[in-house]
């Protein structure tokens, strides 16, 4: 249930805070505007978006590590999953304030890393699904969507080295696939731990 209440409280939050905030772009600017210290509502945006979705992904990632023992790719990708649980909360935690150039810097960072660990944490989690081929883990969503987020993240890595663009335009679709593949995975636990109870046995080594 984390895997699907994590990205619908982010979308909800954005959009009726968004749509809330006189002359916020939805497509251009970036989610941070609307937790900045100071500004309407800041405090509600920063815990519906950044800390509660932070704390549900770690029990998402813990929960991939514990509820599905695999090989060495999903520990790692399900410890990245996790990783970027804390990144995203540390965001919240780390607000942008107008009034402090460190606050600035240290909630950019936080976000930036976050990105980057979720755009690589769906492929690892794709390379080690192989373990549990049994239980139907919905592989080409993963992979689909693990090439979606590193691509995104890839070019807008090199599209920022030569020229300025807005935030939002990057962020959006980034999202959005991980909506997809935070929603499938939640799906997949949940008819997991409905049919065989997560009693998986441990795979052959």
């Amino acid at each position: 249930m984390a895997a699907i209440v994590a990205p619908l409280l982010m979308w909800t939050e954005f959009l009726a805070m968004g749509l809330s905030r006189h002359g916020y772009n939805l497509l251009l600017r970036p989610f941070s505007d609307l937790a900045t210290r100071g500004t309407q509502n800041a405090t509600i945006f920063d815990l519906g978006f950044f800390l509660m979705p932070g704390v549900l992904t770690v029990v998402v990632g813990l929960g991939l590590w514990h509820g599905l023992p695999g090989g060495q790719a999903w520990r790692t990708g399900s410890l990245m999953i996790v990783a970027a649980g804390l990144l995203l909360f540390a965001t919240g935690v780390f607000q942008q304030d107008p009034r402090s150039f460190v606050a600035g810097v240290l909630h950019g960072t936080m976000a930036q890393t976050t990105f980057a660990v979720a755009s690589v944490a769906p492929l690892i989690l794709f390379l080690g699904s192989g373990d549990h081929l049994h239980v139907s883990p919905p592989r080409r969503i993963w992979l689909g969507a693990g090439l979606a987020t590193f691509a995104i993240e890839g070019l807008a890595v090199a599209m920022h080295a030569v020229a300025h663009y807005p935030d939002g335009v990057f962020q959006r679709p980034f999202t959005l696939v991980l909506t997809v593949w935070f929603v499938a995975t939640g799906a997949w636990l949940l008819r997991v731990r409905r049919f065989e109870g997560l009693s998986v046995p441990e795979p052959a080594r």
